[in-house]
């Protein structure tokens, strides 16, 4: 009776590690951070939260229909919490599903009307709606409840923007990183303004962005141009010298950023003379770019500085290629002409 008995237990024990294997076989293939979330899950069906890191999990990565099911579940499973309908607003935009997206905001408002983050999306869709009226009483809302608010402020920038009203927009962006100073996107703005007005408060913002993504390459690039157009508006060597280095960074950072390559091999060519260098840049700049007609054009530029009159011809030549009447280079060919 005893070894049936113990024979009887160790088909159980072999089953259930069968059972067990073909479990974790499921898993097989997953990101660990998947399987993870899928364990849990199976562990216990009914944990909401679980399914909810899942579905956020979905979201990052853009699988909007398993995000959407798994968000469905967890209203299932606990309709009165306000998360999950700010997550599902999320799903319904991305599905471009307005209407759904608004109800799903005011559903989480509803329910905690102190939930800064559903007001500031609910803001967030009516300025994409362009429904700017609306926008600054959700944004008004979202102040009221949270009086430290710099995303309210930066929407409100935005809208300003939007509505032509620039000095009250630049008042907002100035107050967002007053609040936040790492917050790229005001930083931008207010460069973006001075920049236009050639005016040297476009450095400080650029170089206080950079404080807080050193790496942006739009910031390094930016800051580049800037101090290219003001060292070359005053004839300040210093600098020309510091765009060159802002350039510099933005080729380490991408090495086929055309723009950066076009700028940089422009001041080596027109400030210093440097014919070679620039040459080498422009040409990097048609390999990144075959229909880069400004680099061609520059290439004409540089081999006429030069003296090369026939590889001067045949840059502005491809350049009207690709480009018909582009001015740079009919210019180019008027001047060789002449000089035949």
């Amino acid at each position: 009776m005893k070894k049936h008995i113990i024979k009887f237990l160790l088909i159980v024990l072999v089953l259930a590690c069968a059972a067990c294997g073909a479990n974790n076989k499921k898993y097989d293939g997953m990101e660990p951070e998947l399987a993870k979330l899928c364990k849990a899950i199976d562990k216990n069906p009914k944990n909401a939260e679980a399914r909810y890191s899942r579905a956020v999990y979905y979201y990052n990565r853009g699988f909007i229909e398993e995000a959407k099911n798994d968000v469905f579940e967890c209203l299932k499973l606990d309709e009165k919490n306000a998360k999950y309908y700010v997550l599902m607003s999320d799903v319904y935009f991305a599905e471009k599903e307005t209407d759904q997206t608004e109800e799903m905001l005011e559903r989480a408002i509803a329910l905690e009307p102190d939930n800064n983050e559903a007001r500031l999306k609910l803001a967030e869709l009516y300025f994409h709606l362009r429904m700017f009226q609306e926008c600054n009483n959700a944004l008004d809302a979202a102040v009221e409840k949270q009086k430290f608010n710099p995303k309210a402020h930066l929407i409100r920038g935005f809208c300003l923007k939007e509505m032509q009203d620039t000095i009250g927009a630049m008042r907002m962006f100035q107050l967002c990183i007053d609040q936040n100073p790492s917050e790229i996107k005001a930083f931008l703005e207010l460069g973006y303004y001075y920049q236009k007005k050639l005016d040297p408060m476009a450095i400080s913002y650029y170089q206080n962005a950079l404080q807080a993504d050193p790496n942006n390459i739009e910031i390094n690039f930016n800051l580049g141009k800037i101090l290219q157009d003001l060292g070359e508006r005053d004839q300040n060597e210093e600098q020309i010298d510091q765009a060159i280095e802002q350039y510099k960074i933005v080729l380490k950072l991408k090495e086929d950023h055309i723009p950066a390559l076009n700028n940089l091999g422009y001041v080596y060519m027109v400030d210093q003379d440097k014919y070679n260098e620039a040459i080498a840049l422009f040409n990097r700049a048609v390999k990144a770019e075959p229909n880069c007609v400004e680099a061609y054009c520059n290439l004409g530029v540089c081999y006429e500085c030069m003296g090369e009159i026939e590889k001067s011809r045949e840059n502005y030549e491809m350049a009207l290629k690709i480009l018909p009447n582009y001015e740079g280079a009919v210019l180019g060919l008027n001047r060789l002409d002449k000089i035949k």
